[in-house]
């Protein structure tokens, strides 16, 4: 009988342990795992932050770039391109690609306006068709000019656009180097990627390669290698050349660029819609 007794009360004990504290173990278990990942995130926002801090006060930039578009056959078509960028206040920059080579492109405008939280702003003037056409946010996952970038791409980083998560470490760059790995979500609901994945430099905070997963699939879906950075005005680093590679057709878009110019005294008239409407 006493045997009894002890067995049930040993049992009680484990019975009350099992529902009283091992809950409690799982909760904080759960609580360290969320502190663990809000520390991660915070973390990967100081980084972007801090990259985004160093990229303030150039004012405005000229240059020329190729765009070579090269199909998964090895055919390419390449075209000839002049850049201007304004730089605005909390973010707000705009941007314009005048289209010069070849002739069935030739007179093609494209002009971003870029905004800190809300969405980009962006229109495309069509010679063939004498027209000024914007580009929705439904839209912008299509692909940009028939490249491998989308009108997505094209827009300039705004930090509070997107979640972010530190995922370690590695080695990148031009020589190799130590860097940060960081996971990227974007907020848009329209958005084409369910996230990115970037290798970024830990002494300059440059990225050297962005992994681009499809929101459809959730699978790597584009390649984005970044290099031969050029330092300008002692303070601004820029990259002479961007290759965008689809990993399911295998197909290349590669941008270069060439005599990149800064604080030229761009005039914020040049980046109005209704620039690109007189064009009709």
């Amino acid at each position: 009988m006493t045997n009894t007794l002890a067995n049930k009360k040993i049992f009680s004990i484990t019975l009350l342990l099992i529902i009283f504290i091992a809950p409690l173990s799982a909760r904080l278990v759960s609580a360290e795992q969320s502190s663990s990942e809000s520390d991660q995130a915070q973390k990967a926002y100081d980084i972007m932050a801090e990259s985004d801090r160093r990229d303030i006060g150039w004012q405005d930039s000229t240059a020329n770039m190729t765009m070579i578009i090269r199909r998964a056959d090895g055919r390419e078509v390449i075209r000839e391109v002049t850049t201007k960028t304004l730089e605005g206040e909390n973010g707000k920059d705009k941007s314009l690609l005048f289209f010069a080579k070849p002739l069935d492109v030739k007179g093609t405008v494209f002009l971003t306006h870029s905004f800190p939280l809300e969405a980009d702003k962006q229109w495309i003037y069509l010679p063939s068709q004498n027209r000024v056409k914007r580009i929705s946010s439904k839209r912008k996952t299509g692909r940009f000019m028939g490249s491998e970038f989308t009108f997505e791409d094209m827009a300039a980083f705004s930090l509070d656009k997107n979640n972010y998560r530190y995922l370690g470490e590695t080695e990148c760059g031009e020589p190799l180097q130590a860097c940060h790995i960081i996971e990227t979500r974007s907020k848009d609901p329209y958005t084409g990627y369910e996230k990115t994945i970037s290798h970024i430099d830990k002494t300059e905070l440059r990225s050297w390669e962005i992994d681009f997963y499809s929101r459809r699939t959730g699978k790597l879906s584009k390649q984005l290698r970044i290099s031969n950075y050029q330092l300008y005005l002692d303070k601004f680093w820029r990259p002479d050349q961007l290759s965008m590679l689809n990993t399911t057709t295998k197909a290349e878009t590669i941008l270069k660029w060439h005599e990149q110019q800064f604080n030229i005294g761009l005039a914020d008239s040049e980046f109005r819609k209704a620039a690109l409407e007189r064009r009709q």
